[in-house]
């Protein structure tokens, strides 16, 4: 029998129970960001008299059509809208996650397959899944509209979880915030969002990306993005602009970057939009100065996976080095001079120039502002976990490593969906191109020891959503303990590190102009 519950909008009628999850699909949290209220804050939803079937997801927000989300121009507008999966049995007062997807913040989608969290709640989570709005819609910036507009999604849904999921059996006084990629750093600007705080008690940040945009070099990108579309740079001018043009012209803008080396990591990275420093939403910088860290309030779990940037690296998804002076050029895109960069070389050696990329990348891009950002909340009095992933896939001849979202099969409890984790984190879309994939990764598949680190994963991320503790001690003054998540665990004392030391001069600061 379906069931159906009462939110404040109207009621919704879910599935019947499928392994012991009552999953509710597409419900509206914010109006559609379409016409007045496109590049505006969302806004609340119109409620609706009787019962709205919440039975499959809802479309998802505009993003290139190779995301492999399934977006298209005739995929609708209501968009804003989130998944709810409760226990069969609707305990009460049960504790919630909210899940928060990744993609660069320009693709992705949290309703998609490789997301679903029946792991976690058969083990007493109410988890909820946030669709939000990407890409320019989202976190372009230009006069006269309101800036980090993805970020206010994720508010907005956060207020919905307040106001209306007890309905669902959870309690709202025990909220986890979770993400991974572009989902935790959304997690750590969430943290620092003044319109954000007393919504959730605690966060778990996976992979935690370290830029950010003054509005300043955000506009400028915004220029750039005009210009290839050739409209003006104003409100007016993206008004009538249909997301297909804008996808367009981003992507003809990402292509003109790579041949920038100017442009810093958008030479690199295959990536255009982050959050902006607006002084509102997000007016401090997560990983460095005043306010860094976020609320000390919020109990906070930190992971990063030892090889990041292979996934980038290894599978054509990203660029390679051609020679030294790539390297440098790199080096220098991430903070380092040419004499930091010679430091860092000389702590990896006989690293091969991939190597070599993929150590600095790695470092730059996610594993830095990942321990940065934890050691700055513990530094501000909040609660603070560290864990680091170092599984190594057994793909490509072992080259992938323990590669960026390697993670997400594991903490969503099942080792057998990376075939479609591949279609749900898009940038993984690369690794579909690798002839014969799948017969060559039978690590990835229930092997006892995938299935095992697996079981291992969802039992912290479970515990810290229930307790704030995912059962090893937590960051102190001088102490660094770091959870090993591998074939076999472990628990390491994170000491001086010729490697890291590097870094220490390298701030990281918003992108500007």
């Amino acid at each position: 029998m379906s069931r159906v519950v009462v939110t404040a909008s109207g009621g919704v009628r879910g599935r019947q129970p499928v392994d012991g999850v009552t999953a509710f699909r597409g419900i509206p949290y914010a109006a559609p960001p379409v016409g007045a209220l496109r590049l505006q804050p969302p806004a609340p939803v119109p409620p609706w008299q009787g019962v709205r079937d919440a039975l499959v997801p809802s479309p998802v927000a505009p993003q290139d059509r190779d995301s492999g989300a399934g977006w298209t121009p005739a995929s609708g507008d209501d968009y804003l809208t989130l998944d709810v999966f409760a226990p069969a049995d609707f305990p009460r007062a049960a504790p919630v996650l909210v899940w928060i997807h990744g993609g660069a913040w320009t693709s992705g989608a949290g309703s998609l397959p490789a997301y679903h969290p029946g792991a976690w709640v058969r083990r007493g989570l109410v988890v909820v899944s946030v669709n939000y709005r990407l890409g320019f819609e989202g976190f372009g910036s230009v006069e006269g509209a309101v800036e980090n507009r993805g970020l206010r999604d994720q508010v907005a849904a956060l207020r919905w979880v307040a106001e209306n999921v007890a309905a669902f059996g959870g309690d709202p006084s025990r909220v986890t915030i979770a993400g991974e990629s572009a989902g935790a750093g959304s997690v750590a600007a969430l943290l620092c969002a003044p319109s954000a705080a007393g919504l959730f008690s605690r966060a778990i940040a996976h992979s935690v990306p370290g830029e950010t945009y003054t509005v300043a070099h955000a506009r400028w990108i915004t220029d750039r993005v005009a210009r290839a579309a050739r409209v003006p740079a104003t409100l007016a001018g993206f008004a009538g602009l249909p997301p297909r043009r804008v996808l367009d012209a981003s992507r003809d803008v990402l292509a003109e970057f790579r041949a920038e080396p100017e442009t810093g990591l958008r030479s690199i990275a295959g990536t255009l939009w982050n959050p902006v420093v607006d002084g509102d939403v997000l007016p401090v910088v997560p990983f460095e100065g005043p306010g860094a860290g976020g609320d000390p309030a919020v109990d906070l779990l930190v992971n990063h996976n030892a090889d990041e940037w292979t996934l980038f690296s290894r599978t054509g998804a990203g660029v390679r080095p051609r020679g030294t002076a790539d390297l440098t050029r790199w080096a220098r895109a991430a903070g380092l001079d040419d004499a930091g960069f010679a430091r860092f070389a000389a702590t990896v050696p006989g690293a091969d120039p991939l190597a070599l990329t993929d150590a600095l990348l790695t470092d730059a891009v996610f594993a830095e502002p990942s321990r940065r950002f934890a050691r700055a909340h513990a530094d501000a009095g909040g609660r603070t976990y560290r864990s680091l992933f170092t599984w190594r896939s057994p793909a490509l001849g072992g080259r992938l490593g323990a590669a960026h979202a390697l993670d997400l099969p594991f903490v969503f409890g099942n080792p057998a969906a990376f075939e479609p984790l591949l279609h749900a984190v898009p940038v993984l879309g690369a690794l579909r191109r690798v002839p014969g994939l799948a017969a060559r990764v039978p690590g990835v598949w229930p092997t006892p020891a995938a299935a095992a680190l697996s079981r291992r994963m969802v039992d912290a991320w479970v515990a810290f959503a229930t307790t704030g503790d995912p059962g090893w001690p937590a960051l102190a003054p001088g102490l660094t303990p770091v959870h090993v998540w591998g074939s076999r665990d472990a628990l390491v004392e994170e000491g001086p590190d010729a490697r890291r030391d590097v870094w220490r001069s390298v701030r990281f600061l918003p992108a500007g102009r």
